[in-house]
């Protein structure tokens, strides 16, 4: 009888009970749960005084995540793992991967940037490119990624976001932000849209000081927030806000700004995690002592505060200096009660409830490393359809699509295609493929002049040489940014393929000899161009 108890009573109350986020909070102390709301930056390929550094910050200090930095795949796997294994409670790991592994790691994939994205029609696509970057990211331990970025590009000087934007249009950036948010999300992945309020107004990089925009709160209500608005309706797991400054709304950085990010959280209901973008930016760090920018950004109600470098000096130095000067100065106004515990409560809750639904406290640590998950053929061929779907036609005065019968020359800016399959195939077609740097051209007996321009060798040489090209019969592939086409509005035949990779370039190829059609459409208003 004993034994039947056992079993239908007893023995399911030992298999599924578990302690809660709740449970867990209550029996932390100060220090602990303090150390929660910190992530710092953590690199594989580091040396042992780093992993020691980290090592001691997890035990003394109780650290809450970090953001995995430079590395590749099976050394960043065993180095997390290790992390995970002396920490007590569950680390967060997060990455910047906005285009994928790529983005940040040594061997793997890089997805097209989001200004290539923000062309494709096909929208099924960036669903399916947010699905593999979670697999990805899954399979190398991390569980937060710092994307989509959803700031819109209205300013062509923009130094920070730029191509990282969708495009310069709301309606677009938060179409294609959704896509890519919702395959992350529905693979367990948490996505962070950033940089609230936005960055895409600006023209001082926040790396290097402070931005300033001087919109209303009706601007940004019409404009900057369309983004959040939509993607917080589909339940965006996080948020990351920006460091800066609106004048007429505060004096204050909006990391640091209570009454902004109020917006957020109370206005707009947004209750999911609010982090902090790297606070050792020089926006904060040339105005405000590190202690007094966690306080404030603390204060402000964020709930993880990051830190983020890449270098080793920048990277000693968060983790020597400025973290536990942040420590203490958030413990002190804890332990002098000018801040309620409360408080302090409520943030750690939502970090542990986020850890709760990613299943942490029952499986913390990274697969063993699998190739066939990272580099899968799947994951290059949804690359190569992403770059054909982008590929745009600027404008188009005749010469498309491409008459190979007619006595054509190809030219390309790049000194480094000689070897490439794109100039060999053109070769074997009977091409005749030169540099554009290397002679110069009798050009008046072609009839046809197809030009490859590559972002990196946009100079004022190539573009004092292209002056010899008739515009009328010259068709230009551009591998770069759209705003670039300024510098070519003379010419009257240009195809975007918006940026330099070995997909782009077969792209480019597959239209040349007519295997592909051009379906992509510029994502911002080419009147600004």
């Amino acid at each position: 009888m004993l034994r039947i108890l056992f079993l239908f009573i007893i023995l399911p109350f030992f298999l599924f009970s578990k302690n809660t986020s709740e449970e867990i909070l209550k029996k932390m102390t100060l220090d602990e749960k303090i150390g929660q709301l910190f992530m710092l930056p953590a690199c594989p390929k580091s040396d042992e005084n780093h992993l020691k550094d980290l090592e001691e910050v997890i035990t003394k200090y109780h650290l809450g995540g970090v953001i995995a930095k430079q590395s590749d795949a099976k050394t960043q796997i065993v180095f997390l793992n290790h992390l995970q294994k002396i920490s007590n409670l569950p680390l967060f790991v997060s990455a910047d991967a906005e285009w994928g592994l790529g983005m940040r790691m040594e061997d793997t994939i890089s997805f097209p940037k989001n200004m290539t994205l923000g062309a494709i029609q096909n929208d099924e696509l960036l669903y399916e490119m947010g699905k593999e970057i979670a697999t990805q990211l899954k399979a190398v331990g991390v569980h937060i990624n710092f994307a989509p970025v959803i700031d819109i590009n209205s300013n062509s000087k923009n130094p920070i976001i730029n191509v990282r934007s969708f495009s310069d249009n709301k309606e677009i950036v938060a179409k294609k932000a959704n896509l890519l948010m919702q395959g992350m999300q529905d693979q367990n992945i948490i996505a962070c849209p950033k940089h609230f309020p936005g960055l895409g107004d600006v023209i001082v990089d926040p790396h290097l000081d402070i931005p300033i925009a001087y919109h209303s709160l009706d601007r940004l209500e019409n404009i900057e927030f369309y983004p959040y608005d939509v993607l917080i309706n589909k339940n965006a797991k996080a948020i990351m806000t920006a460091h800066v400054l609106f004048p007429k709304l505060s004096d204050l950085p909006v990391t640091l700004c209570k009454e902004i990010l109020d917006i957020l959280t109370e206005n707009k209901n947004f209750k999911n995690l609010l982090i902090t973008d790297a606070l050792n930016m020089k926006a904060l760090t040339k105005y405000y002592e590190a202690g007094e920018i966690a306080l404030l950004a603390h204060i402000a109600g964020n709930d993880i505060l990051l830190y983020g470098a890449i270098g080793k000096i920048s990277v000693d130095e968060i983790i020597l200096d400025f973290f536990p000067k942040a420590f203490t100065a958030i413990k002190q106004a804890y332990l002098e009660k000018s801040l309620d515990e409360g408080k302090l409560n409520r943030h750690v809750l939502k970090i542990l409830k986020a850890k709760e639904d990613l299943n942490l406290f029952e499986n913390r640590y990274a697969p063993d490393y699998n190739p066939e998950v990272i580099l899968s053929p799947e994951a290059y061929d949804l690359k190569q359809k992403l770059f054909y779907e982008a590929l745009t036609i600027y404008k188009n005065d005749g010469l498309l699509p491409v008459d190979l019968n007619t006595n054509v020359l190809f030219l390309t800016s790049s000194q480094n295609l000689t070897e490439s399959f794109l100039v060999k195939k053109l070769v074997l077609e009977g091409i005749d493929c030169k540099s554009i740097y290397e002679r110069h051209l009798e050009l008046s007996s072609k009839n046809l002049v197809i030009l490859n321009i590559y972002e990196s060798c946009v100079t004022e040489k190539l573009l004092d040489k292209m002056k010899a090209l008739d515009p009328d019969k010259t068709i230009i592939f551009f591998f770069g940014s759209p705003y670039y086409l300024e510098d070519f509005k003379e010419f009257k035949n240009i195809v975007l393929a918006y940026q330099e990779d070995e997909c782009a370039y077969k792209a480019v190829l597959e239209y040349i000899f007519g295997d592909i059609s051009a379906n992509g459409k510029i994502p911002i208003d080419a009147k600004s161009l």
